[in-house]
């Protein structure tokens, strides 16, 4: 996804940029969740 935003980030499209932070957020929210000390399960 990182490298997603990056090419992105060449092309100029800052909106395709933005929908792959949002969902850079979310995917770190739910390994978060899964994975940290407060976990879901």
């Amino acid at each position: 996804m990182i490298g997603a935003a990056i090419a992105h980030a060449r092309r100029k499209e800052s909106q395709a940029i933005a929908m792959n932070v949002v969902l850079i957020v979310v995917a770190a929210v739910v390994a978060w969740g899964r994975l940290g000390t407060y976990s879901f399960s």
